[in-house]
């Protein structure tokens, strides 16, 4: 009896648009790109990804509804301020062991969710679990996104209403994608254990469930903490 053939099944345009626009956004991290500064062309960067301009322009757009780029007309793309035009802190962390850093961050996400539960509208907390819910979709998948995580934390952050945490987090958060990126070579499947929890973390907030959030934001945190030990920054 012969063996019947196992067909390949088509790649989802919207899957691949999404890794072209990770793709883009760990240029952006990597290569620490502040507010203001301009992309490559569509046509260098289509070049360096080996793929078409559409979709580039595709992945762009997915970059841009998450407000981490802008479009100028005729003159290209820039990476956006994702903390708003009168931001002027500058802040560097020096001779810190990962254990002092997990313990900072732990704190202000900690903070930043106590926040989004008594100052998130409920449309800013329905976006969240939108985000979620779209992050658990492509989990279903096997796909991990850095820019559906990205879309997520901040949008978690920016709903807390606390520029400073806004802007702490972030850059930590920053900081440990890019060492991870240098040294394991931009392994993102490392993450989707993390995607259930923001979902759980993104439900919880919605009903005040204190206990429930601050549980799923620690479990988010201490896994990806653990995922390499030992370094100072």
């Amino acid at each position: 009896m012969e063996k019947k053939k196992v067909m390949l099944k088509p790649v989802e345009k919207e899957s691949l648009y999404l890794k072209i626009s990770d793709s883009i956004y760990s240029y952006i991290k990597v290569n620490d790109l502040q507010p203001g500064d301009k992309l490559p062309s569509e046509r260098d960067m289509a070049a360096m990804l080996q793929t078409s301009r559409n979709s580039v322009r595709e992945a762009l757009r997915i970059l841009e509804d998450r407000g981490l780029i802008y479009v100028k007309t005729g003159s290209g793309v820039f990476i956006s301020n994702p903390y708003g035009e009168r931001s002027a802190l500058t802040l560097r962390l020096s001779d810190c062991t990962l254990e002092e850093l997990q313990e900072l961050q732990l704190t202000l996400d900690r903070q930043a969710v106590l926040n989004a539960i008594s100052r998130g509208t409920d449309e800013l907390k329905e976006q969240l679990i939108s985000i979620a819910r779209e992050m658990a979709a492509k989990y279903n998948e096997g796909i991990y996104s850095h820019t559906l995580d990205h879309s997520f934390h901040t949008s978690l952050y920016k709903m807390g209403g606390n520029n400073a945490i806004l802007q702490l987090i972030i850059r930590i958060r920053d900081d440990r994608f890019v060492r991870r990126e240098d040294t394991e070579g931009g392994n993102d499947s490392v993450w989707l254990p993390t995607v259930p929890n923001h979902l759980t973390l993104a439900e919880a907030i919605n009903a005040s469930d204190t206990a429930a959030a601050l549980e799923a934001i620690d479990i988010i945190d201490n896994y990806g903490f653990s995922l390499k030990s030992g370094e100072r920054v």
